[in-house]
């Protein structure tokens, strides 16, 4: 979790021994694509995401059974990508888990993946900081304290207010302007099917 008191310190402890997590921002980009990329296995997905976070020659592999390791990448995946807190699961009137298609409650406003170029342009803008150069450096926690701080006349921001337009009057005229510009900007249904 993101803290301005506590240092950022990537171990993760197993069986008392601390293994460096590579938390680099485009390291935890690849491991969150590659975990909704349904033509690959679910074992292959875990086994591939602990080397991404521990390194391609972890001996984690070897070390530990497939049930072990999905729980460590679990684990790891809910420190950095969700930051520590549970996926919230909505329920029913009765207190039951909702079925997953009851579960996505709005459309995703901006996607990582699709948004790379406004994203890109709006660092450069506004810090400017060079993502490409900053591969491997830039922390996850600290790329997603800037993204969420971009200003409003970035790219990025500007793309994210035109997805999020909603009608405020009967102007037709700039009704229409939006609608435009929304199927301009809009996600490919792929991707406003996951939450960021």
């Amino acid at each position: 979790m993101f803290s301005l008191y506590y240092k950022l310190n990537d171990v993760y402890e197993i069986d008392g021994v601390e293994y460096p997590v590579n938390a680099s921002f485009d390291n935890i980009l690849k491991l969150i694509d590659m975990t909704r990329d349904k033509t690959l296995a679910t074992n292959y997905r875990v086994v591939l995401g602990i080397k991404m976070l521990f390194g391609k020659d972890t001996d984690l592999i070897q070390a530990y059974p497939f049930q072990h390791l999905n729980d460590i990448f679990l684990d790891v995946f809910k420190i950095y990508v969700n930051q520590g807190k549970e996926p919230e699961i909505k329920k029913d009137l009765a207190g039951k888990p909702l079925p997953p298609e009851f579960q996505k409650d709005k459309e995703s406003s901006y996607s990582l993946k699709y948004d790379a170029e406004y994203i890109y342009s709006s660092f450069m803008q506004a810090y400017g900081i060079d993502l490409l150069e900053e591969q491997g450096k830039l922390h996850w926690f600290k790329f997603q304290a800037l993204l969420a701080g971009l200003p409003e006349d970035t790219k990025f921001r500007q793309v994210v207010s035109i997805r999020l337009w909603k009608k405020p009057s009967k102007s037709d005229n700039e009704e229409s302007q939006m609608r435009e510009l929304q199927e301009v900007y809009k996600l490919p249904d792929e991707e406003s099917e996951v939450e960021e």
